[in-house]
């Protein structure tokens, strides 16, 4: 998972902010080259190191963990005002540094970005209690609980049911419906959609692509791509790309949840080794994989040459 998640990150990070058209073009013109990952994947770690090294999920461990991530090796991609709670000097100030009203506005979709990890919990009701828990300490909207429940629960389907990509979200949707009955509706009518319709898929953001302001639409388009197109990662990357805006962190978890089972034969791995590996590159991202693997699920297959899993 997590190799997945660095991976659709690292191609997907220079056509972000991109608006379709360009990032179509650029594209056609280029090729996907990957390279640094960024905060998508960075958040992702931090979690996953938690889980991987037996720590419970506590707002503290999140904290503590977050800050530990970027100060030892900072990533770009944070919005302006995530930077700023990670400058906090300990755990205790990055949760005091976002006020109630802050957090209860907040939308985005930095908080189910960083959630697949999660999704490694053997039990149900641990997946969405800490999914809320991770989500509620710098993103309090119910639209952003949400979608962080519906991409760690759409990660545990695939982990211990492989549930059919086309099947992920009529088997989560009433337990996202408790975080937030107004998204339904528009999660309804993405996953019905046989062709990307970005009218439906993005509304009034279709001339730009996906905003990273909104995470009611960042899971309808993660709903979208995974049923139409989860079975080839490599058309799967492709297509998180052509849709535009937030590019990275769309592919990243898309690709995440796409193989962490399957996609063994896929072309998409020969583009691995063009991840950066410097300290906390490529080869930690799959030890990192390895040791969740290990801990929540064994019979995963984890290490680089059958790199489902980490």
């Amino acid at each position: 998972m997590l190799l997945g998640i660095a991976l659709g990150d690292a191609c997907g990070a220079s056509f972000e902010n991109l608006s379709f058209q360009d990032a179509t073009k650029k594209l056609e013109a280029e090729g996907i080259i990957p390279g640094r990952y960024t905060d998508d994947t960075q958040q992702a770690l931090a979690i996953a190191e938690i889980m991987a090294f037996g720590d419970e999920i506590t707002p503290f461990n999140l904290a503590k963990s977050f800050l530990t991530a970027y100060v030892r090796d900072p990533r770009q991609g944070y919005s302006r005002q995530t930077l700023r709670m990670l400058l906090s000097p300990d755990p205790q100030s990055f949760l005091k540094s976002i006020s109630d009203h802050e957090r209860s506005e907040r939308k985005t979709d930095g908080a189910a970005m960083r959630a697949p990890p999660l999704g490694f919990f053997p039990d149900r009701k641990t997946v969405i209690k800490s999914a809320v828990l991770s989500a509620s300490i710098t993103h309090g909207h119910p639209d952003a609980i949400a979608a962080t429940v519906a991409i760690a629960l759409f990660a545990h389907e695939r982990i211990y049911h492989e549930t059919l990509f086309s099947e992920l979200w009529a088997v989560i949707r009433e337990e996202v419906r408790e975080m937030s009955p107004d998204i339904i509706f528009w999660c309804d009518r993405c996953s019905g959609l046989v062709i990307p319709d970005r009218e439906i898929l993005l509304g009034e953001y279709a001339p730009y692509g996906v905003p990273y302001t909104e995470s009611r639409i960042f899971l309808g388009v993660v709903i979208f791509l995974l049923a139409k197109y989860g079975n080839d990662p490599c058309r799967l990357l492709k297509e998180a790309i052509q849709l535009g805006g937030d590019t990275d962190t769309v592919a990243a978890v898309v690709l995440g949840i796409a193989l962490v089972r399957g996609g063994e034969d896929s072309r998409i791995w020969d583009l691995v080794e063009g991840i950066e590996d410097g300290p906390y590159g490529r080869e930690y991202v799959i030890s990192i994989g390895n040791g969740l693997s290990d801990r929540f699920y064994p019979p995963i297959i984890n290490d680089q040459n059958n790199v489902l899993s980490g």
